[in-house]
């Protein structure tokens, strides 16, 4: 359900596995839900000894020339931390691709923690960066080979969704809105409640779609308690998460796609909405400007301002006219943009560039 298992089951099925001799190794447990992980317990310690001990293995038993790690921030970034050590030991190239904000991996923490990411960094031999964001990270560290590759989908399972929106002139006597994701604080759903209350008290003909499971335990119950307080379980709905063609009937149906969250590496749920035609209305943090053309395919907003973000709701619902000029440009940006197979070469570039250090790949922001 996370947009980096979304991410990695994309490439896995590309042509990528096809162009190099890869091994896939999973180090996150499935079994428990994604509000139980993360946090400090004896089982997610047991759990992220196991993952080290199969990473260690695989590492041993498949000799890679190239060890590629997806991580994030806090409890993964530790974990995965090991992963590259073990790496090094066994006398690997290591590639670190985070999927998370600069912010929130680094200039959030405090110096001990700048510190141990410094260190962790230093030690691998290249690190793919999702977005503009992350520039910052030659300032901290000059001599860190980095090289840019944003998400990017199967465009084929959305691109019929979009050419429908973009035939179909039709306004709708209702509009719907979307979010699609993780359900919780960090990610501004309770934002988002606040500010579908503000943009329902003018127009009625609104309905709000929040989709995803919890990030933390209770706050799915406690955004639900909240519609049912201000007496709009008629028009805000806060659904389980879906996948295959119950995802895609959500965007089919979706007018707007919002994304209110705190900090992001580049979401996949945008990406897809994108995809579909859909004009999104995003916070200016992490990957999302690199998505988000304000006034081109969508709004962009301060994250924690539920009337900046009520603001930006409202004009698109008022104007039609907006709405379908920004479908166009979401829809073309994916096609230009966020193509797996094109992102793929450059993956196989990087890696070639890793294994023979005198071709350098420039980055491109």
């Amino acid at each position: 359900m996370s947009g980096i298992g979304t991410y990695y089951q994309t490439l896995l099925h590309s042509s990528l596995p096809r162009r190099v001799n890869l091994q896939f190794i999973d180090t996150s447990s499935r079994q428990r839900p994604g509000s139980e992980t993360g946090s400090w317990s004896f089982l997610n310690l047991v759990s992220a000894i196991g993952d080290c001990v199969r990473f260690a293995r695989a590492v041993v038993f498949y000799r890679p020339e190239i060890c590629h790690i997806a991580t994030a921030y806090g409890l993964s970034f530790l974990k995965h931390s090991v992963c590259i050590v073990i790496a090094r030991l066994l006398g690997k190239k290591v590639l670190l691709h985070p999927h998370c904000s600069f912010y929130f991996l680094y200039e959030r923490r405090g110096k001990t923690w700048q510190w141990f990411v410094r260190k962790i960094i230093g030690l691998c031999h290249g690190v793919v960066v999702l977005s503009n964001e992350w520039k910052k990270l030659q300032g901290v560290i000059p001599d860190c080979q980095i090289y840019y590759l944003p998400n990017a989908i199967n465009l084929s399972s959305y691109v019929e969704v979009g050419r429908e929106k973009l035939e179909s002139k039709s306004d709708k006597p209702c509009l719907q809105l979307l979010y699609l994701g993780h359900l919780g604080k960090e990610k501004g759903s309770f934002d988002l409640i606040c500010a579908a209350k503000k943009v329902l008290e003018q127009d009625r003909g609104v309905v709000f779609d929040l989709v995803g499971q919890e990030q933390a335990i209770g706050e799915m119950q406690e955004l639900s308690a909240k519609v049912v307080d201000a007496g709009l379980e008629q028009f805000i709905h806060i659904k389980s998460a879906v996948t295959g063609e119950e995802k895609i009937e959500l965007f089919r149906a979706a007018d707007i796609f919002v994304y209110p969250s705190y900090h992001e590496g580049m979401p996949m749920a945008v990406i897809e909405a994108m995809a579909c035609g859909l004009p999104i209305i995003a916070t200016q943090v992490g990957g999302l400007p690199d998505l988000v053309s304000s006034g081109l395919n969508g709004l962009l907003v301060p994250a924690g301002q539920p009337d900046q973000l009520a603001h930006a709701i409202h004009q698109l619902v008022i104007n039609p006219q907006m709405r379908h000029s920004m479908q166009a440009g979401s829809f073309r940006l994916a096609q230009e943009n966020f193509d797996i197979e094109k992102l793929v070469c450059q993956l196989q570039d990087i890696y070639q560039a890793l294994l023979l250090p005198r071709q350098k790949i420039p980055v491109r922001y």
